[in-house]
């Protein structure tokens, strides 16, 4: 299918300015890695080291499997999975079985699975049985009567409950079969071929196009961007069901031949051995997985030198925090800045001096349009802050099966994402965190994000979440969630010390501190939820004032 809000014009459009290349799609990237490198590394996790040609092979084999199942060109099969061999198979394998895959974080449960594979109409679903003690077969089997479109449970792995069908036996049937013909291209680059779902930070995950072409775009822009070439080794952090991650594991991995190592289970330890091992290159990682690396107390036992970018985005990273990571692992910083219902908007470069990686979240994407704006969509001269909009051709087609969201949001061909942030003179875009998040102190204006990024500083601090408060008379106020480092203590007169001797203005220091072991993640894992918090200060304020109301 076509993507909703692409028109004619607009694919001629991209096609004529050499932006989309109307012929190629992501498994050709495969495709040419098995006649370039064909015995390279392509791709492992703890139980499979697999070469570019057996990845050809294998997801020829797996796209076969699921025709033979009878899956039609446009069929959705969903996936929840954690980094494994088979979740990257997957990506091509369908792809070139002309099937939608619709992956889910693994993070999910039934709150979120359930209107998901309802939106998208799945007719399957590839799972684990078991991943760290959640049961994700029993999960289905829960909500499948409620599902009439699920026909298929497809199970990753040795336990292969009854009523379901193994993965690898999808594979044998294929592998026994003789194909004299290869198989055809079923999907155009301006198809979708992935539905991505948003983590939920806002009620029920939203489900987002990804058409190839865009994504091939960003791809090869990043690719450059990061200077990667055949022999870097990518290690994906975060999950492959988000937008930045798969982008890199999945677009830039093949177009360069590059190989990738899936962390299945974040840990400092882990992925130190990792790199050591793997001599991993580059490292993709959330910000809050920085800062549990940084943390680590045995980070400098490892031989870390192979690593010379780490990969981020989903969240700001502060600049303390990321002059700490580059220098302590001798490596640098690359942000890519974009959000699950627009895709890649911008993103720095590895040449880019140290202020702009860390300060900013880099340029737009070549052919892309990133402004700020005000209230009443007026652009604003370099240095205002405003809301952020963009357009252009690494952004995505809108909302699946949902053409009056997909109106709704996209505005005269424009996305206004809700950050707050404003555009250097070089058109180097700096963000200030969410519009939703800005307190509204009397009538003062305060970015969290600002207050954040100074607070981290504190020696004793891991991390740092500002959120707004109610309060009778100036309406809204500041609250400082923090974590402490282990075995410190941290008080209301040492963050207000410390933030006065920053030189920060009075009124933007908190009013209240509230000291956690942990903060609470959005569904997909990868964010700190705020709304919990807020919930949460709101809560304990009500009940300290003994109102019942």
């Amino acid at each position: 299918m076509i993507g909703t809000r692409y028109t004619k014009e607009l694919i001629n459009e991209y096609i004529s300015k050499g932006y989309w290349d109307p012929n190629l799609v992501c498994a050709d990237f495969v495709e040419q890695c098995a006649r370039d490198y064909p015995d390279k590394e392509a791709v492992i996790d703890s139980r499979a080291r697999l070469t570019w040609r057996e990845v050809n092979e294998q997801t020829d084999l797996i796209a076969r499997g699921l025709i033979d199942m009878g899956f039609k060109k446009d069929d959705v099969i969903a996936t929840q999975l954690t980094n494994c061999v088979e979740y990257f198979l997957l990506f091509f394998a369908m792809e070139k079985a002309g099937v939608i895959i619709a992956s889910a974080q693994p993070t999910f449960r039934q709150a979120e699975m359930e209107p998901i594979l309802r939106q998208v109409k799945a007719k399957a679903i590839i799972i684990k049985r078991k991943v760290r003690d959640f049961d994700y077969v029993s999960m289905v089997e829960e909500i499948r009567p409620r599902l009439p479109e699920l026909k298929d449970v497809i199970v990753i792995g040795d336990d292969v409950p009854p009523g379901t069908i193994a993965f690898t036996a999808l594979i044998d049937k294929a592998r026994r079969k003789k194909r004299p013909t290869p198989l055809q291209k079923l999907f155009k680059p301006y198809e979708v071929t992935r539905i991505f779902n948003t983590s939920g930070t806002t009620g029920v995950p939203k489900c987002i196009e990804r058409p190839i072409a865009p994504r091939i775009r960003s791809g090869k822009i990043l690719a450059q961007r990061m200077g990667l070439k055949h022999d870097d080794v990518v290690a994906a952090g975060w999950n492959l069901a988000a937008g930045g991650t798969e982008l890199l594991a999945n677009v830039c991995v093949p177009l360069v031949g590059g190989k990738l190592v899936n962390i299945e289970q974040f840990s400092p330890q882990a992925v130190c051995e990792l790199i050591q091992k793997e001599k991993i290159t580059v490292l993709a990682a959330v910000p809050a997985e920085i800062i549990r690396a940084l943390d680590y107390p045995d980070l400098d036992k490892y031989d870390l030198s192979s690593l010379r970018i780490i990969f981020t985005g989903t969240q700001l990273l502060t600049y303390e925090t990321g002059v700490q990571a580059e220098q302590r692992l001798n490596c640098r910083i690359v942000i890519i800045f974009g959000s699950g219902d627009t895709g890649p908007m911008c993103s720095t470069a590895y040449s880019d001096p140290q202020e702009i990686r860390l300060r900013t979240v880099g340029l737009p994407m070549e052919g892309n349009i990133v402004e700020i704006v005000d209230e009443k969509g007026n652009v604003l001269s370099p240095g205002e802050i405003g809301e952020v909009r963009a357009q252009g051709p690494t952004l995505v087609s809108g909302y699946f099966l949902n053409p009056e969201l997909t109106k709704q949001c996209w505005q005269d061909g424009w996305f206004y994402t809700g950050d707050a942030g404003l555009k250097d003179a070089e058109g180097h875009i700096t963000l200030l965190g969410r519009k939703r998040d800005v307190i509204k102190r009397g009538g003062q204006i305060i970015y969290p994000f600002e207050v954040e990024a100074i607070l981290a500083q504190h020696p004793k601090l891991t991390d740092v979440a500002i959120v707004r408060m109610p309060d009778k008379i100036m309406g809204e106020k500041q609250c400082a969630y923090v974590i402490p480092k282990k075995g410190q203590t941290f008080t209301m007169e040492e963050m207000a010390s410390f933030l006065r001797s920053q030189k920060l203005a009075p009124y933007k220091i908190p009013e209240r501190l509230e000291v956690v072991s942990e903060f609470p993640m959005v569904a997909a894992g990868n964010k700190v939820d705020r709304n919990r918090l807020e919930q949460d200060i709101a809560s304990k304020l009500k009940k300290e004032s003994g109102s019942k109301s």
